[in-house]
Parts: C-alpha cells; sequence; structure tokens
C-alpha cells in the first residue's frame, strides 16, 4: 500500500469523525432545556405535596374544632333549659357561672372553627393554583422529553450513518486499533487527528522538529509507515511546498519560538516529549504502525 492510500484514508475518516464528534457533543448537550423543566417540576411537586399535607392536616383540625364547637353548643343549650327548674337561688348562681363559661366556651370555638375554616378554604385555593401549575409543567415535561428523544434518535442514526461511513472507508487500509487511536487523537485534540509538516513545522502544535526526523518522516511515509509529532502526538506526514515558502515558514516559526524564550534545542525537546508522551491519546511510545 502507498503511502498516500493510507495518509488519504485517515484524511477522509478524519472529516466524517469531525462530525461525529460534533453530533455526540450536541446529544450531551440537548436535554439541557429538559433537565431545567424537570428541576421546575419536581419542585412543583414538592410544593404540592406540602400543600396536601398541610391541607389534610387543617381538615383534621377543622373537624376537631367542630366537634368541640358542638359540644359547647349542647352544653350550653342544656344549661339554659335547666334552668327553667332552678328551685333555689343557690341552685340558680352555680347553674348561672356554668352556663356563662359554656358560652365562652362556644364562642371561642366557634371563632377557633370558623377561623380555621377560613384558613382551609384560603389553602384549598393555593393547593388548586399549585395542581393546575404542576400539570401545566408535567405536560411541558412530557412535550419536551418527547422532543428530546425525538431530536437523540435522529441524530443517533445520523451517528450511525457516519460510523458505516468510516467502516467503508477503513476497509482494509486501516486497522482496527490504528482506527482506535486515530479517533482518540481527533477527539482530543479539537477534530485535527493528522497534520501535515511545513518545512521543519508541525501545523498541529507550530513547533519545529529536527531536520533528521522530518528526513525520517519522508522515508516513513514512502513507506506506507504512520508517524506522530513527538510534541502533540498527532499524526503527521510531510506535505512539500515551495522550497522558498517551508524555509520561510520555518524561519517565521523559529523567530516566533525565540521570542517566546524556548531555548531548548529540537533534539533534546523530541526526546524529552516523547518520554512524557500522552498515553491518553491510546499510543505506544515507539508509535508503532498499524
Amino acid at each position: 500500500m502507498s503511502r498516500n492510500e493510507k495518509l488519504d484514508c485517515l484524511k477522509k475518516l478524519q472529516v466524517i469523525l469531525q462530525k461525529k464528534f460534533i453530533l455526540e457533543d450536541k446529544i450531551k448537550s440537548i436535554p439541557a432545556n429538559l433537565k431545567a423543566e424537570e428541576t421546575l417540576l419536581a419542585s412543583a411537586r414538592e410544593k404540592y405535596q406540602n400543600l396536601s399535607d398541610f391541607y389534610e392536616s387543617l381538615q383534621n383540625e377543622q373537624k376537631s374544632l367542630a366537634i368541640r364547637y358542638d359540644d359547647a353548643f349542647n352544653k350550653r343549650s342544656e344549661y339554659e333549659k335547666q334552668m327553667e327548674f332552678i328551685n333555689t337561688q343557690r341552685e340558680f348562681e352555680a347553674l348561672t357561672k356554668q352556663l356563662e363559661e359554656a358560652r365562652i366556651s362556644e364562642q371561642s370555638f366557634l371563632k377557633l372553627r370558623d377561623s380555621k375554616t377560613n384558613e382551609l378554604e384560603r389553602v384549598r385555593t393555593e393547593l388548586e393554583a399549585q395542581k393546575s401549575e404542576l400539570d401545566t409543567l408535567e405536560e411541558k415535561v412530557r412535550e419536551e422529553k418527547s422532543k428530546v428523544d425525538s431530536e437523540i434518535a435522529g441524530i443517533t442514526d445520523e451517528i450511525s450513518t457516519l460510523d458505516a461511513e468510516c467502516e467503508a472507508i477503513k476497509g482494509d487500509k486501516i486497522s482496527d486499533d490504528l482506527y482506535e487511536k486515530f479517533s482518540n487523537i481527533v477527539k482530543k485534540k479539537d477534530g485535527f487527528g493528522i497534520v501535515p509538516v511545513y518545512g521543519q513545522v508541525c501545523t498541529g502544535c507550530d513547533l519545529i522538529l529536527p531536520v533528521q526526523f522530518v528526513i525520517d518522516l519522508e522515508l516513513k511515509s514512502e513507506k506506507g509507515e504512520i508517524e506522530y509529532c513527538p510534541y502533540c502526538s498527532r499524526i503527521i506526514y510531510k506535505e512539500t511546498l515551495d522550497e522558498d515558502v517551508e524555509r520561510s515558514y520555518t524561519f517565521e516559526q523559529l523567530e516566533s519560538q525565540k521570542g517566546e524564550g524556548k531555548s531548548v534545542s529540537q533534539e533534546e525537546s523530541v526526546s524529552s516529549e516523547s518520554d512524557n508522551y500522552d498515553e491518553s491519546m491510546g499510543m505506544d511510545e515507539e508509535f508503532e504502525d498499524f
């Protein structure tokens, strides 16, 4: 297999993988609105439940006060009836005292009962309003969830189509291991897993490669082998430009790095970077070709 066949496959895969990862990120962001609505719904449900519990407790209190008022009313009525049958002054004074106490108790329970009834009516109105809000939010969440599910299903279908395209491009030219590693690079390097080298400069990280490294890169490319940038871990290939343009490009990057105070030599830097290679990309230290 020629160098260009493998590199061309990787370039095509990169374009498709860029689209795929954008879609995957979109899937992660889609439920954001739904989560916000679900949070509001959960809060509304909690508020409704609290109001419902409070309303039930008020009903029990109101019933208890109503019973106690009825008892006080009946007791006062009974004392009034007894007044007709009093024979002595002593009996009159005692019953009068009991009657007065019964009237005070009756009026007290009446006020408490009426107050609790009014509070019960107020909470009932709040409960109905909260139930209406809850129903509206539940319907809104159902609609949003249906919309999200539909959108995610559509994007998932698109991703499946892109995966099928990748498999077709891979064929027998790109091994599964190389494809997996390349996918990791594309994902972690902002969509660019394969980049050209202009002159001595890796266009992925804009760092200057040693002359011998670039010479070896060209030889490996001719043999259809894959090489990785020792600085940014991307797959690289030599892009032949006009000689003056290459020289100018390399010079500009060199001057830029000098201006930033980078004094370490390329050979030392390559060695250092290789020792600290980002294994999260899934590559071996020797950057073996698959």
